[in-house]
């Protein structure tokens, strides 16, 4: 905020213009003090030349004449600021002038339209399909602002994706940012999907360790081995009279945590021979301009390497307000490199081996797999490494299956 009013400040003086005067002979400290009494603003006073140094605005100077001469003291212009000034100086170049009238006129063009997007707090929901979203709505880059409602448009976000909670949509020069916020307590998505009526299968061969059920008729129990597709709990109860007899039947959808131990197979196979790469140091640089999507300035000659990668760094230009423009600026590297083929000792086969298994056993992991047992042998032949085995997990097991209902009407109906 301090910045933005020094600015402000700064571009005030330069529009109104002003002067750097040096004040020498005399009585100038009676001059000062006159100049405080007919309200002739001085600042940046410093001490300079058996005198004082001050700036002062470029109306006011024109009121020193007669206070210099009453005190006898010398006023001299030492530079001139502004835009008043600069104008005069250049009162003559009338090409410049329109040069400069059109690049204010296009810059103010330019800022009817929005020309920077960002969204934040997006998790589940990617940036692409919000940005399909917002084109969907004709919003985009080049989109008047005149054209946005940004109430509306946090209210039909919320409205079209029920995992949003919460949206602050603001249009801040021609920057447009959306901020949001989605619910993370949501069941998973499996569960959302399942149908109304529903058992729950097994999706793996294996023996239960655990079994909670909260809604359903479970068939199985702790320790009972099962095979893929064995049902697991019902969603169809029976209802039966004191006969026995069946009368009807309740339906629901089937919900249970269960967690098998079962059996999964691992192998990864590579070759010994690899290739590295390696940087010579040579470079080669290039600056570009991009407006409007297109491209200028770019070095063809960045392809000059038989082997080399190229990268670099982009920055939208903006001017002061968060006005940012359809332009960008950046600077392209490439790299020259050398590819050399080499192999992998026992020692570092059976290294990078163990490095892919644990890996492969902390995705396992961090979706919930526990890892019981450890099965994997390495092998080393003379042009391949090959990890091959199986391994014991704890998972959880349960996949929702629809249920054809009988022909008996269902309880609570009145047929």
């Amino acid at each position: 905020m301090k910045g933005e009013l020094a600015l402000l400040k700064r571009i005030r003086l330069l529009r109104k213009g002003f002067v750097k005067v040096h004040i020498c002979g005399g009585n100038y400290e009676r001059f000062l003090n006159l100049c405080a009494n007919h309200g002739i603003l001085l600042w940046d006073i410093q001490p300079a030349q058996r005198g004082y140094e001050a700036k002062l605005y470029r109306k006011d100077f024109f009121s020193l004449k007669p206070l210099a001469k009453k005190c006898r003291t010398r006023v001299r212009v030492r530079r001139k600021y502004g835009l008043p000034f600069f104008l005069y100086r250049h009162r003559k170049r009338k090409v410049f002038a329109l040069g400069l009238c059109f690049c204010g006129f296009f810059i103010f063009f330019l800022s009817c339209f929005i020309w920077n997007i960002t969204i934040h707090g997006n998790l589940s929901i990617s940036r692409q399909t919000l940005m399909e979203y917002l084109a969907s709505r004709q919003i985009t880059y080049g989109t008047r602002k005149s054209a946005l409602d940004c109430r509306q448009l946090a209210a039909d976000l919320r409205n079209d994706f029920p995992g949003i909670i919460w949206v602050s949509v603001r249009l801040t020069g021609t920057y447009l940012q959306i901020d949001l916020q989605e619910n993370t307590d949501r069941p998973e998505a499996e569960t959302e999907n399942a149908p109304e009526a529903s058992d729950l299968v097994a999706d793996a061969d294996g023996t239960i360790v655990s079994m909670i059920t909260r809604e359903g008729l479970p068939v199985a129990g702790k320790g009972d081995k099962v095979k893929k597709g064995d049902v697991l709990v019902k969603g169809e109860m029976e209802i039966t009279d004191d006969a026995d007899n069946v009368v009807n039947y309740r339906y629901c959808r089937s919900d249970a945590d269960i967690y098998i131990r079962t059996t999964i197979p691992y192998e990864d196979t590579f070759s010994l021979a690899h290739e590295i790469i390696t940087y010579t140091g040579r470079k080669r640089y290039a600056v570009y301009l991009k407006l409007f999507g297109r491209y200028f300035g770019v070095d063809p000659g960045l392809r000059c390497f038989a082997d080399g990668d190229i990268m670099g760094t982009e920055r939208q230009l903006r001017l002061p307000g968060n006005i940012y423009l359809p332009a960008s600026a950046g600077i392209l590297s490439a790299r020259e490199y050398k590819r050399t083929v080499v192999a992998y000792t026992k020692e570092e086969a059976i290294a990078l081996a163990k490095q892919k298994l644990q890996k492969f056993l902390l995705e396992n992991e961090q979706k919930g797999v526990q890892i019981f047992e450890n099965n994997v042998k390495i092998e080393v032949s003379t042009t391949s490494c090959r990890a091959k085995g199986t391994l014991t997990v704890i998972k959880k097991t349960g996949r929702s299956v629809r249920i054809k209902k009988s022909d008996f009407p269902q309880e609570g109906t009145n047929e």
